[in-house]
């Protein structure tokens, strides 16, 4: 299996860190071709004072979210579109055969979008591995900053291996960079994929400080482990894990609901973790990519909503108002999505453009929606009623009336997912993960064209099958 660096660009201190984390590996095949003691050269610089070691780690979020080829960019090559087309939130309507096959259910192993999803995942979790390694080995951080910034590694490689499962499902799972080690590995089922994601998230954050480190919410913190934890135990059913997770970050004063056209913001209280752009010329990769100027047939941006999806909002529901924008060219209307507001501008254009939205990647309304989904198969139904009227109310929509005996467990529990639906469309792929976790996704998607049980996971890259023998057979359907 061999993982690629694909660009460094060192015009900042955090890019300058990952390029000598990374220097031994341009030039090589693969990142388990490299020798451990070559792969160590410069880390002890990097690890020897608390302001390079901060560098390295935040280095990782800053390339996650700058290269736009990048899983977690929001970019069109991230998860959020990806996945998207695949659970018919988008329609793609550029000339562009290699991203509308996502949508149309005719995605080959040779898909460049999908080498990109899976070698950007691997390339962070080799990134975080690597900081573990020298962060380990480093006897000059103040212990407060090697213990946050431990965690933050140990978050990063989780986050990565939980979207790497849900999409491709038994997948390698990578812990160390040290070749000989790495030269074996060979897929390992979803169960043991989970049960190590679950282990570094607790290691994280039993490690993570309660408060965020830095400005902003964009360094993860304990509730940031937690939110993650949250919803890997109730992609696991472990409804009581999912509830006490989810019921601590809610009950947690650093976090509030926020105002509907203020959640995508910098200063969200919503927020739980967020990316902050780095890139000077324009605010979220998302707005850049989503908020259309044009009809969306151009290859700069060419996904609008499927119309679909709004039907899924009643018309007083202002979500539907806030966070859905109309543009129409030559008598066609096409829907996009308007959760972030500025579609490009940056503090070095002309005019200038604050930078005030961040990309989201965890916000409280998912807790919400967790700790409900939690509650019903806990039979707490009263609960999980106060829990959905907390974002009904933020919409704008009548609240459900827990004396109302026409509220059942089974009505209640497709209420929260249409509530998903509303409250999470065009984030991270949370439709996609939905349908599929709670095993709708053959009666949602059977009507969808070349659909097949199989295309629920995504194929293995060929390109790495073909280098790694070890990786074994292509996954079913391809």
């Amino acid at each position: 299996m061999r993982f690629y660096i694909r660009s460094i660009e060192n015009y900042n201190i955090y890019h300058l860190v990952v390029f000598i984390m990374a220097y031994s590996l341009l030039g090589c095949d693969s990142m388990f071709d490299v020798e451990p003691t070559k792969s160590l050269i410069g880390k002890d610089k990097v690890f020897s004072n608390d302001v390079t070691a901060t560098s390295a780690i935040t280095g990782i979020y800053a390339s996650m979210y700058s290269n736009t080829a990048n899983f977690a960019s929001g970019s069109i090559n991230s998860v959020a579109s990806l996945a998207g087309l695949s659970a018919d939130e988008f329609r793609c309507y550029a000339d562009y055969n290699d991203l509308d096959v996502f949508n149309r259910f005719q995605i080959v192993s040779t898909n460049p979008f999908v080498l990109s999803l899976w070698t950007s995942m691997y390339n962070a979790i080799y990134s975080s591995n690597s900081a573990l390694t020298g962060l380990g080995a480093s006897t000059s951080l103040t212990t407060e900053v090697k213990q946050q910034l431990t965690g933050e590694a140990y978050f990063i490689r989780a986050f990565a291996h939980f979207y790497l499962v849900n999409l491709f499902g038994d997948v390698p799972i990578v812990t160390t960079i040290d070749s000989d080690a790495n030269s074996d590995l060979t897929k390992r089922p979803v169960s043991e994929v989970y049960d190590q994601i679950v282990s570094d998230l607790m290691v994280s954050r039993s490690l993570l400080s309660d408060s965020y480190v830095s400005d902003g919410r964009v360094r993860p913190n304990r509730a940031t482990a937690d939110a993650l934890l949250a919803r890997v135990y109730l992609y696991l059913e472990n409804w009581s894990k999912a509830s006490e997770f989810s019921s601590a970050i809610i009950s947690d004063p650093q976090y509030g609901v926020e105002s509907i056209d203020l959640v995508f913001t910098s200063e969200s209280d919503e927020a739980i973790w967020q990316l902050m752009p780095e890139g000077l010329t324009i605010n979220t990769n998302e707005g850049n990519l989503l908020v259309l100027q044009t009809a969306p047939i151009y290859s700069n941006q060419p996904l609008a909503l499927n119309p679909e999806i709004i039907q899924k909002f009643d018309a007083q529901d202002a979500r539907l108002s806030n966070w859905v924008g109309q543009i129409e060219e030559e008598g066609v209307s096409y829907w996009y999505s308007f959760k972030y507001k500025i579609p490009f501008g940056g503090v070095a254009t002309m005019p200038p453009v604050p930078l005030s939205e961040y990309g989201m990647v965890f916000r409280l309304a998912e807790q919400y929606l967790i700790r409900s989904e939690a509650r019903l198969h806990l039979s707490e139904r009263d609960g999980a009623i106060e829990d959905l009227n907390v974002l009904r109310g933020r919409a704008g929509l009548a609240l459900l009336d827990s004396s109302d005996g026409l509220l059942t467990l089974d009505s209640l529990t497709i209420e929260v997912a249409n509530e998903r639906v509303r409250e999470l469309f065009t984030e991270w792929g949370h439709r996609w993960l939905d349908v599929k976790r709670t095993g709708k996704a053959d009666e949602v998607f059977s009507n969808r064209p070349n659909y097949l049980p199989d295309f629920k996971r995504y194929p293995i890259p060929q390109e790495e099958l073909d280098r790694n023998p070890k990786l074994g057979k292509q996954n079913d359907g391809y």
